[in-house]
């Protein structure tokens, strides 16, 4: 006999295009008034024989699922397993290269990379308050719209549905919205009754949760001047259309056509350069407000690169204090707007002109990092060809050219 934990639940939610398991679990535990942990176990994502009180939904279900919970899953809910791929992240790989396993299998394990990957957002996650608060319909009245998958993506900083910036953190407490300090998935996913655009961190000094309204007009800490906003929704146009399964096959990197995946690699490591070598690009910034807003997360970074350092010995510091993309969605992206005005160039000739001082400050950093963001694994050949250039030299290029396009990249058509 099945256990009775298992058996189907009334399709009481119909999970949207966009929608991540986390909120899925959300708002089917608060719409059949239950825990997220007990929704978790009676479809099959946690066992069921584990205490109430201590059931943690792992983090790496964020990303996949093996087929057996799959199966459970979609028969428990009533969902398809098409649909509950949808909930997942690793379907995104396709559109976005720091989730592409064909890109990146070389060095990452597929548990590495959720786990100890900085571009795909696992403990904390982005979010519209106007999205949180609903459509309209019933079910999005009673339970909060949906926690859209694509805001765990640090290059989606911006909801255009609403044309308005996304929000990190919560307006009261301060703290991410589902921080855990177990590495679950959902924060005091035990507790039944919170409402899914609530805020599940722990208030600080207490171990009572912080319940804040996430949803809904007034919950922007520090909006940001329309310039600001208009730059910030341009850019997220073109990374929602990289990303939209339906987009482009292709993106410009130096002049070269690549696959819209790996244009997201090749963002990420001049990205990392721009904090290392900052202020050097300041000048790329869109407006005056966001180099200002940069000025403050580099010298950040800065000094935590600069504590990283073994007091004894050379100790290699990591690249990740650059590498690693801004929590705020403000900041990551002004500093994505400059790599991607950067990758912009119409050829490598003039993208090695716009990084070649770049490249030269990193040496005044640490050269071993420098090179470290300049060689990362699964860069497009172009962006290799640019950031690897000793110095500038129109034959070499031209030889590296022709290397490339064998390669089957054509260059992007400028005419």
């Amino acid at each position: 006999m099945p256990d009775a934990s298992l058996r189907p639940l009334p399709r009481s939610l119909d999970p949207l295009e966009d929608e991540s398991l986390h909120g899925y679990l959300l708002r089917l535990a608060h719409r059949l008034g239950t825990s997220p942990a007990e929704i978790a176990a009676r479809t099959g994502l946690v066992p069921a024989t584990v205490d109430r009180g201590t059931r943690r939904i792992p983090m790496g279900l964020l990303r996949n699922l093996d087929d057996q919970r799959l199966g459970v899953l979609a028969r428990t809910t009533n969902l398809t397993p098409e649909e509950v791929r949808r909930l997942l992240t690793a379907p995104l790989g396709s559109r976005y290269g720091p989730l592409n396993s064909s890109l990146l299998a070389k060095t990452r394990t597929l548990a590495g990379m959720l786990h100890n990957n900085s571009w795909i957002l696992t403990r904390a996650t982005r979010y519209c308050p106007t999205c949180l608060a609903g459509n309209g319909s019933e079910v999005e009245e009673r339970h909060g719209g949906a926690w859209r998958r694509s805001w765990r993506l640090p290059p989606v900083f911006a909801c255009l549905r609403h044309e308005r910036l996304l929000l990190n953190g919560c307006p009261h407490c301060g703290q991410d919205v589902n921080t855990t300090r177990t590495g679950g998935l959902i924060a005091r996913g035990h507790e039944a009754g919170l409402h899914p655009a609530r805020c599940r961190a722990t208030a600080p000094g207490t171990r009572t949760v912080c319940g804040a309204r996430l949803a809904g007009a007034g919950v922007d800490r520090a909006p940001q001047s329309p310039a600001t906003v208009a730059a910030l929704l341009r850019l997220q146009y073109h990374f929602d259309n990289l990303l939209a399964p339906d987009g482009p096959t292709w993106a410009g990197s130096f002049g070269w056509r690549i696959p819209a995946a790996q244009y997201f690699i090749d963002l990420r490591a001049l990205s990392g350069l721009i904090f290392m070598t900052w202020p050097q690009a300041r000048d790329l910034t869109e407006t005056t407000a966001l180099a200002a807003l940069v000025d403050r997360e580099a010298a950040r970074r800065h000094v935590a690169f600069a504590k990283s350092r073994a007091p004894i010995g050379k100790q290699r510091r990591a690249s990740h204090h650059f590498s690693d993309p801004s929590a705020d969605p403000v900041v990551a992206g002004a500093v994505f707007g400059i790599a991607a005005r950067l990758l912009s160039a119409p050829d490598e000739t003039a993208g090695h002109e716009a990084m070649a001082p770049i490249i030269a400050r990193t040496r005044g950093v640490e050269n071993v990092v420098g090179y470290q963001l300049r060689a990362l694994n699964g860069l497009s050949r172009s962006a290799s060809v640019v950031l690897l250039a000793v110095r500038q030299d129109k034959g070499a290029f031209a030889r590296m050219g022709q290397r490339i396009q064998a390669q089957g990249l054509s260059r992007v058509d400028t005419a």
